[in-house]
């Protein structure tokens, strides 16, 4: 039996429909020697500070920085009962192989390698990279499928953004908030795009109007003289 873990319910449907797999269970489609199923987005994230170390369930500045040794893994409430689905496939006995169908780039290769990681599953698996959705796309690509190691290097980028986002949110947050005395929540995206609208927000207030000129011009053509 292959397992094939989709990002999305709606690809998953897509996925079953051209393998065949038209049984509908609880979670994932089977049929045909396959079993689709999927995430709902992340069900696997980064754990908490307080998840890995207790002294850092306080915050206090002398518990900053906090820097792991290494990153756990958790379930995401949110998603725990189709984890629990997804967990329970790559792990059956009877299965022999997963296909990766997650979204092809940077996130989709995480959610999927998260998943197949916190789960302990052990099985071989292969990427399924899919540009299209369309039925013959979709068995071009099974007709390809690629060994999951080509894209450890893009799984290897997935993974320090997320680390790097962990210690930005988690570090800065904190600090931010022990010296201003409220909540702050600080992001290494999010930060320098609030930056961005309150720059532009600050300019247009600040805006004082200019007297300027335009140009006009007098153009003759077969139907006559325009400007």
């Amino acid at each position: 039996m292959i397992v094939v873990l989709a990002e999305k319910p709606s690809v998953a449907r897509e996925l079953a429909q051209v393998l065949g797999a038209s049984s509908r269970r609880d979670g994932y489609y089977e049929g045909q020697g396959y079993r689709v199923t999927w995430a709902v987005g992340h069900l696997v994230a980064l754990a908490q500070p307080d998840e890995i170390d207790m002294n850092w369930k306080l915050w206090a500045r002398d518990t900053l920085p906090m820097l792991p040794q290494k990153f756990p893994l958790k379930v995401l409430e949110t998603g725990r009962g189709q984890y629990r689905v997804v967990e329970r496939l790559l792990r059956a006995r009877e299965t022999t192989g997963v296909i990766a169908a997650t979204d092809a780039g940077r996130e989709g290769e995480l959610i999927f390698r998260l998943i197949y990681e916190h789960s302990g599953c052990t099985r071989p698996w292969q990427r399924l990279w899919l540009a299209s959705m369309t039925e013959d796309a979709i068995r071009t690509a099974f007709s390809k499928l690629e060994p999951g190691t080509r894209y450890d290097g893009l799984a290897a980028a997935a993974r320090a953004r997320s680390e790097a986002d962990w210690l930005v949110g988690m570090n800065l947050s904190r600090a931010y908030t022990l010296t201003g005395g409220a909540l702050y929540t600080v992001g290494r995206v999010q930060t320098p795009t609030l930056a961005m609208v309150v720059g532009r927000d600050a300019e247009i207030r600040s805006f004082k109007p200019q007297p300027y000129l335009e140009i006009e011009a007098t153009f003759e053509g077969r139907s006559g003289a325009y400007k």
